[in-house]
């Protein structure tokens, strides 16, 4: 059966396909718009060669991720076989040749006959190929349900410390109470981002926060009556400070639901479980890790 070699340049918006067949000559160039209907025009092209060449299509393409699926994970479903190449690798192979320094349709061509070569330039030592496994739905509802998470972590990491920057600039002595870290201490400020009414604050208001327990509110109190802060502009931060805090907490909750949601798809599979039984792994970990590298067993 011949091997017909396929490049695929990724896009937001378009992917650049070529196939070539064993002497070189190209089998098939065009844009392929980034919708299913399309993909499935494609899929029924690339079959149609297959039959009327007598071989079989594999894919090489730049970067596995990014904007490869749904497309990606459709072809290896008809049957067609994908490699992942890294992008300074490809760079390597293009500077072999004359042209354009970045072309999609170029970079296809470079991708179909890097596979082309494929057992002549892929060794041990420097896997230039890598497969693109078909996933199953429990790793790759992991991958995806783990990188969001770790989206809403980075972005929580970010408005803390935008945060941290607006009360070091009006009130530094609310951040002695507690680092921002503490939940308690967002929610006060979220519940009472105007530090000019802070000596409005009682004991049974504190109460309504959660965690604040009625041995620590009067020391609370105590502490947030008297605190000191820059007047003049506390109304054009109480809205700053409010919506940092608030959107905080939001995330903060976002994040253990997706805690409860690792925890229960990931307690169901076996590669999550065998990656618990090493010291120090739990679930959570071992969750993002499986949704990462996929089936371990």
């Amino acid at each position: 059966m011949k091997r017909l070699s396929g490049g695929i340049d990724i896009g937001s918006e378009f992917h650049h396909i070529t196939i070539l067949d064993e002497e070189g000559k190209v089998l098939y160039n065009q844009k392929v718009a980034h919708k299913l209907n399309e993909f499935a025009e494609s899929i029924k092209l690339f079959k149609q060669i297959e039959k009327k060449e007598g071989g079989k299509i594999s894919f090489a393409l730049e970067g596995k991720n990014g904007y490869s699926a749904p497309f990606d994970q459709l072809l290896i479903n008809q049957g067609f076989t994908l490699y992942n190449v890294d992008n300074f690798k490809l760079k390597r192979f293009r500077e072999a040749f004359a042209g354009e320094w970045k072309d999609d349709q170029r970079d296809a061509l470079m991708l179909s006959k890097m596979l082309k070569l494929k057992e002549h330039i892929n060794d041990q030592k420097e896997k230039v190929f890598i497969k693109i496994e078909k996933t199953s739905p429990v790793t790759e509802s992991l991958k995806l349900l783990s990188r969001h998470q770790q989206t809403l972590i980075d972005e929580k990491v970010r408005l803390t410390n935008r945060l941290r920057k607006k009360l070091l600039e009006i009130c530094p002595e609310i951040l002695k109470l507690a680092k921002l870290k503490n939940k308690k201490l967002i929610a006060i400020l979220a519940k009472y981002p105007d530090f000019s009414k802070y000596r409005r604050i009682t004991v049974k208001s504190l109460l309504k926060i959660k965690g604040i327990g009625e041995t620590q509110a009067p020391f609370l109190l105590k502490r947030l009556n008297n605190i000191e802060y820059v007047p003049g502009l506390t109304d054009i931060y109480q809205t700053i400070i409010s919506s940092y805090a608030k959107r905080i907490l939001e995330l903060q909750e976002e994040i253990k639901d997706l805690d409860k949601k690792l925890d229960e798809i990931g307690g169901k599979d076996e590669g999550v479980n065998h990656l618990k039984t090493i010291p120090g792994v739990a679930t959570k970990l071992a969750s993002r890790l499986i949704g990462e590298i996929g089936d371990i067993l």
